[in-house]
């Protein structure tokens, strides 16, 4: 899964400046003589500024997310602040670098404040109550971190423990199969963000949902994950690129589908695309496996009496919940289109026994997940299900209105009577003695 953050720059010449619009602030006081002052802009800008009494370094920027967020320098330079490259989790009483911090009632690193002298203008130093009209802004230098050459192991170490206790099997994908942290690329804005290899328990806990969803593309070769234990072999035909059937979608449509343009496209590079109904499958037994163990994990957490943390667990199965309304539809305008379209392809397709028994089970499995994360929301009252109702109404809509005149392709595709438990009598021989 490429993790793709979608940031809208700010265009300073038709927008307020950052001083008009009424901040967040958050300050930290690091030693007597220096403070670090972070302002939220509504227009998702940031400043932050360090004071020290006879100098101020700042760094401005655009930044991403509500309580996640992730800070982008927009200085020509690459200004640096201590909180680029990271995540840092805004809560009631500030901000912190490390969410656990604050499921625990720590206290912040930066605190809230509204005191009037942090809200003006930049170049005034709280330090010395005085405005520096000659001041400009400075590059702060990067606090280098000592390097963790052993990074990317201890992250594996870490997700196969997690996965051993917290959503049993997935271990086994992810010792041969293993992708995680400094091993697939984050792009924000279009700009690479390296891994700072923080191998933390802080900053690996939210990742679970990234990692087994890699891996599984990782182990998706010739074969599908259903879940572990049930793999089905698929030998593949020919395929068209599925952006063929984007000619048919209005964009209207098309911008209201949040996974649209990244996998299905014109000109998309994934394999969704480049390799048809074949790349489709692949994701979808990706996102699905990925929501499953984040939903197993969240139920583990609750019975060990850890509300707040499986909160956040269920927050990871909600950003991906909705993938299972996308991959549907992405099927099923494919086999509308070749069936319309590419009748050769479309015959080779509904041949192929083995991918409708994926794409069976796969769908079955996924919705069976969504109904079970929804009623775990209710019965916990999860604050956390606001966000999947919220997210139903924006992303799920389109494509169920959709599937309304769609959903006959899919009924043709599926093999009637096929389940987890009966599902070798399905598999036709010559292929599943490959697996």
């Amino acid at each position: 899964m490429n993790i793709i953050a979608i940031v809208l720059l700010v265009n300073t010449s038709a927008h307020p400046t950052p001083e008009i619009l009424k901040p967040g602030i958050y300050t930290q006081k690091t030693s007597k003589k220096s403070l670090n002052v972070l302002k939220l802009y509504p227009d998702h800008t940031y400043n932050f500024c360090r004071y020290k009494p006879n100098r101020i370094q700042r760094d401005t920027g655009i930044f991403k997310g509500h309580k996640k967020i992730r800070f982008i320098s927009t200085e020509k330079k690459h200004g640096f602040n201590p909180l680029t490259q990271k995540s840092v989790f805004k809560g009631k009483k500030g901000i912190y670098l490390k969410p656990l911090k604050g499921i625990i009632g720590g206290s912040p690193d930066y605190f809230t404040v509204q005191n009037d002298d942090f809200d003006k203008p930049w170049n005034f130093n709280p330090l010395t109550q005085k405005t520096e009209e000659s001041a400009v802004n400075t590059q702060i230098k990067s606090e280098k971190k000592p390097e963790n050459p052993d990074a990317i192991e201890n992250a594996k170490r870490y997700f196969i423990h997690t996965a051993q206790h917290y959503a049993p099997g997935y271990q086994t994908i992810l010792q041969d199969n293993y992708c995680g942290p400094g091993q697939y690329t984050t792009y924000i804005n279009g700009q690479l963000v390296p891994w700072n290899k923080d191998t933390s328990e802080e900053a690996l806990f939210d990742d679970l949902n990234t990692v087994i969803h890699e891996s599984v593309h990782k182990f998706n070769h010739d074969r599908y994950l259903i879940i572990p234990g049930i793999v089905i072999p698929v030998n593949e035909t020919e395929i068209c690129k599925s952006e063929e059937f984007s000619r048919y979608i209005t964009k209207d449509l098309a911008s209201q589908i949040f996974r649209y343009n990244t996998y299905v496209s014109k000109g998309s590079s994934v394999s969704a695309n480049l390799s048809g109904i074949y790349g489709i499958m692949d994701e979808f037994s990706a996102y699905m496996n990925g929501t499953r163990a984040c939903l197993l994990t969240t139920k583990k957490l609750i019975n060990e009496g850890k509300p707040l943390q499986a909160e956040m667990q269920m927050k990871e199965t909600g950003k991906t919940y909705f993938a299972w309304y996308e991959f549907r539809l992405f099927t099923a305008w494919y086999l509308h289109y070749t069936h319309q379209n590419r009748r050769e392809i479309y015959n080779k397709i509904m041949e192929n026994n083995n991918l409708r028994l994926a794409f069976t089970l796969i769908d079955d499995e996924f919705k069976k997940v969504n109904l079970e994360a929804q009623q775990i929301c209710i019965n916990n009252q999860c604050d956390v299900w606001q966000n999947f109702v919220s997210q139903y109404d924006k992303y799920v809509l389109p494509c169920k209105k959709a599937l309304l005149t769609e959903e006959k392709w899919l009924t043709d595709f599926k093999l009637q009577g096929a389940n987890t438990y009966n599902y070798r009598d399905y598999l036709t021989p010559s292929v599943a003695s490959a697996n």
